[in-house]
């Protein structure tokens, strides 16, 4: 598969790094695990293989040999040589087909899966881009125009007739609502910043890539704790800085970090994440960790009984 156009930022992204912290990896990864999951189920593969992540702008790519894929995500259009084709559905793809993925309207990224195994750049267990080491993917980077994507010319039969169910079809919104369990540091970082955090809807500002998302809105009230000896955070943290501006930190954040935890949104919501770029509107919601659990268990039985097994990290 040859890229004709890259667009912003386009990654080989499929499962997490799993335990690697100790030695400073983060979890990386597909931003928006649900929407590759359900591309990657399209045609017959694992809800963690690696597929291609394009983000905000268009891409194009040329196929040289035939294959299925299958395109989920926030894309405006899918256009097979210029002719409009659906998402959520398996595309047979011959040998000069051009396909372009159109820009993301509403939402941030599109994942496209292929049939036939992507060749990419293993380490510590895993082949997704980690951007900020230049490890895994396609040479550690983001793919430009005339990279070459080597994918196996064998692949499994793929049923034309699969269709992802309309209940189960993501919503792509600038508008998110995120659940949010009590972050260590909210009871030392001012009192009632929970509270504070759930008033009002913030907006992700201009600082918003794969590491986390700079959030702009009424500031919280800081403590003494502003500032901290570095502890553990993920994906889903959010972090209070002396600003008073809240952090959101994506699937690329640094392992620890030095300002107060003062949430972490719900596992079954981190998927969204990925769909939040620079504009996007996000109102939190304060719940329990028990009800955290339960939502996360009725989320996953809901989705099995689609794409059977399957992990939201």
């Amino acid at each position: 598969m040859k890229v004709v156009k890259a667009g912003l930022q386009t990654t080989l992204q499929g499962a997490p790094f799993t335990g690697s912290r100790h030695l400073g990896m983060p979890a990386a990864g597909a931003a928006d695990c649900l929407s590759l999951a359900l591309a990657n189920f399209l045609i017959g593969k694992p809800c963690g293989e690696i597929a291609i992540e394009i983000t905000l702008t268009d891409a194009i790519f040329e196929f040289d040999e035939p294959c299925s894929i299958a395109v989920v995500g926030a894309a405006e259009y899918i256009r097979i040589n210029g002719q409009d084709h659906p998402q959520h559905q398996p595309l047979k793809l011959m040998a000069g087909d051009k396909l372009d993925i159109g820009p993301s309207r509403p939402g941030c990224r599109t994942y496209l899966a292929i049939a036939a195994e992507i060749h990419a750049d293993g380490l510590l267990g895993g082949q997704s881009t980690y951007l900020a080491a230049g490890l895994g993917g396609f040479h550690g980077r983001a793919l430009k125009a005339k990279d070459i994507i080597p994918f196996s010319q064998v692949a499994p039969a793929v049923d034309l007739d699969r269709i992802t169910p309309l209940n189960l079809r993501p919503h792509y919104s600038n508008d998110h609502v995120l659940r949010v369990t009590e972050g260590p540091e909210a009871v030392t970082a001012c009192e009632g910043v929970m509270d504070d955090l759930c008033l009002r809807p913030y907006a992700v500002g201009a600082r918003a890539n794969r590491m986390g998302l700079a959030l702009e809105g009424a500031p919280l009230k800081t403590g003494e704790s502003s500032n901290m000896p570095s502890a553990a955070v993920f994906p889903g943290t959010i972090q209070l800085p002396p600003s008073g501006q809240p952090y959101l930190l994506g699937p690329d954040a640094q392992t620890t970090g030095g300002y107060p935890r003062i949430a972490q949104v719900i596992r079954a919501d981190r998927h969204l994440i990925g769909q939040l770029g620079s504009g996007s509107r996000i109102q939190f919601v304060h719940i329990t960790a028990e009800r955290a659990t339960e939502i996360h268990r009725e989320k996953l039985s809901l989705l099995s009984s689609w794409l059977g097994q399957i992990n939201l990290w």
